[in-house]
């Protein structure tokens, strides 16, 4: 019985576990019968108990032959149930616009989740996004097109630069076709066909494709416009063939075409046009050879390239001879700098401004060392005439060297002043015994 109670407590503590465990969901909509060229919506939900303490991380990824609008809004905040526990969520919304027909997978990636989880305590949790696949298709009766564009309205509209009614030989006018298509993107629109009978040649020009969104990165429509310049060779009459463009329509599920209907106009003479022949292509004239010296061949490398050769040359010369001793040179100055009285007495104030007892007594024998070579310590007391300084050094050897705690006290700043004062009174007297008298 006692076995059955603990065994029925573990697994409480482990439900009670996992239920309060970060959950990811995530789901398509629509989940099927998604059309290529439709928006599908992957929707992300995270959900965390207690509360978020950031915003998490969510991925950006890529899908092969898709078109992915990442979340351009701010993500939706919500509360909800799990298991008795009251979780927060934070959910947000990616568009995919499949390009193609087939299977398309959701790649690994990880959400990077900032949660409490036991208050205050500030807990990241990184969670992967479950394997989704949605499969997109075309529909039966527009798979033998060469392009499939589903949408729920499209128009197609022309315009010309001047009416076709006095159109003569020699006249050039210009024909701008405009396709729009809701909630599409303008790169789908196929191209239209420019065609025209012999007698009139075509100018195509670039077509323009724009892209209206919402705020959140939806499609509104999408546009294509497409120009082209006819120019009338001679007179007659001549027919523009229909321009057709075949459309899905998402609303009724049928096979709809757009037609731009034939185009019918008489061209008239014109006296004063004299139709323009292709001009004949010239015979380009064969250069003669030319005999260049010597000295225009070389030229450039005898008066820019040779002298920077022997520059970098006598560069190196002198960096191979002269570098080695430079650099001895200064390596000797900073070994000098770094053992010369100053530096002694530098090291040896800064130890007592800092109270290293022991520091302060090397440094202190070093530099007498080097001022006053063969001088013991007490000898630089007896002569230094400091009653003062005098203490302070004794205070330091009994603070270093007393057998038992005899009260002595050192103070490291008070002796630090003492030499100082020490140091400058002795160069004011060398000074002076330097000088010669003023009158002999």
């Amino acid at each position: 019985m006692k076995r059955a109670c603990l065994i029925a407590t573990f697994a409480l503590w482990t439900l009670t576990s996992v239920a309060q465990s970060p959950i990811v969901r995530a789901h398509f909509e629509p989940a099927k019968d998604i059309l290529v060229g439709q928006p599908v919506r992957l929707i992300v939900s995270v959900f965390v108990p207690n509360y978020f303490t950031g915003s998490p991380e969510f991925p950006e990824f890529e899908i092969e032959n898709a078109i992915i609008v990442l979340p351009q809004d701010r993500p939706q905040n919500s509360n909800e149930q799990i298991g008795g526990v009251t979780y927060a969520g934070i959910t947000e919304t990616y568009t995919i616009y499949p390009q193609q027909p087939g299977d398309f997978q959701l790649p690994s990636a990880e959400i990077t989740v900032p949660y409490a989880n036991a208050p205050p305590e500030n807990t990241v949790v990184h969670l992967a996004l479950p394997p989704l696949v949605f499969h997109a298709d075309i529909p039966a009766a527009a798979r033998s097109l060469d392009y499939f564009l589903p949408t729920t309205q499209l128009t197609i509209q022309q315009k010309w630069s001047s009416p076709l009614k006095n159109v003569r030989a020699g006249d050039s006018i210009e024909r701008t076709i405009t396709v729009t298509a809701t909630k599409m993107q303008a790169m789908l629109i196929p191209p239209l066909p420019f065609d025209a009978p012999d007698g009139i040649r075509i100018y195509p020009e670039e077509p323009a494709v724009h892209d209206q969104k919402t705020d959140r990165g939806d499609f509104v429509y999408g546009q294509r416009t497409q120009s082209a310049k006819y120019f009338i060779q001679k007179e007659g009459a001549y027919t523009l063939p229909a321009i057709e463009l075949k459309w899905w329509n998402l609303s009724t599920n049928r096979l709809m075409t757009a037609v731009l209907p034939a185009v019918h106009f008489t061209a008239s003479a014109n006296a004063g046009y004299v139709a323009e022949l292709p001009p004949e292509p010239e015979s380009a004239p064969v250069p003669q050879p030319r005999h260049v010296s010597f000295w225009q061949r070389y030229k450039f490398w005898i008066l820019v390239i040779t002298p920077c050769c022997v520059g970098c040359l006598f560069l190196l010369w002198v960096s191979w001879h002269y570098l080695p001793r430079i650099f001895r040179a200064i390596q000797a100055r900073r070994e000098k700098q770094k053992h010369s009285e100053a530096a002694y007495f530098s090291n040896l104030q800064q130890a007592c401004r800092h109270n290293r007892a022991m520091p302060a007594y090397d440094w202190l024998l070093k530099w007498l060392a080097l001022v006053h070579p063969g001088l013991p310590v007490h000898e630089f007391i007896k002569r230094s005439g400091d009653p003062d300084l005098s203490s302070e050094i004794n205070h330091l050897g009994a603070a270093l060297f007393a057998q038992r705690d005899n009260g002595a006290k050192w103070n490291g700043m008070r002796m630090a002043v003492l030499l100082k004062q020490h140091n400058v009174k002795n160069a004011r007297a060398k000074k002076t015994s330097v000088l010669p008298g003023l009158y002999p």
